[in-house]
């Protein structure tokens, strides 16, 4: 029996050095034929998400328009914000030759207009956390089906998902195709882009 062990072990190890050579060959295709799964073999691997994140080509557009939009965000308050300042200042300076029912109408003013900033902060905050939220998704979706595909082709019983933030504390890295995944996501969205232009 623990003969049989080792020779499902030396079949699984075959396989995934098989898969890295393959996987790091430049002009390999997308995904890489293997050889039949023994009996009662487990086919693990996984993909870290940090890294594909980094490298995947719509990732990075996504995020940069993301940032971009953000940083108007920013700057559009801030100006928001100096407006309300000057205005704020004006009231002080003049406080003196108003009465005191212009003061509080002026007060209530400013009181609107700060809330206005608020509102506005609070929207745009929240427009941009879900179009991260549509980002994430997309990303997810597109994974998944490179994911269900190589699952289907390879055999994998098992693909995990590994970055700082996950459950799973280390991983040996003979079982990582993040490479591929990447290569697959780049080369369909590549097509994808070519495709409506």
């Amino acid at each position: 029996m623990k003969n049989l062990g080792t020779i499902l072990s030396a079949i699984a190890l075959v396989g995934v050095i098989y898969l890295l050579v393959q996987g790091n060959d430049s002009n390999a295709e997308t995904t890489v034929q293997m050889p039949a799964k023994a009996e009662g073999e487990l086919r693990l691997a996984y993909v870290n998400t940090d890294t594909l994140l980094s490298k995947y080509e719509l990732h990075k557009e996504l995020k940069l328009q993301l940032e971009e939009k953000a940083k108007e965000i920013e700057q559009s308050l801030a100006d928001k914000t100096a407006a309300f300042q000057e205005n704020f200042k004006y009231l002080e300076q003049q406080a003196g030759s108003m009465t005191q029912e212009q003061i509080q109408q002026t007060q209530m003013e400013l009181q609107q207009i700060q809330q206005q900033i608020l509102q506005y902060r609070d929207e745009r905050t929240q427009e941009l956390v879900q179009e991260e939220q549509k980002l994430v998704e997309l990303i997810r979706e597109d994974m998944d089906a490179i994911i269900d595909s190589l699952k289907v082709e390879q055999g994998y019983d098992f693909i995990f998902s590994f970055d700082q933030a996950s459950n799973l504390l280390g991983a040996n890295p003979a079982f990582d195709i993040t490479d591929i995944v990447v290569k697959a996501l780049n080369e369909t969205y590549a097509a994808k882009k070519e495709s409506e232009e």
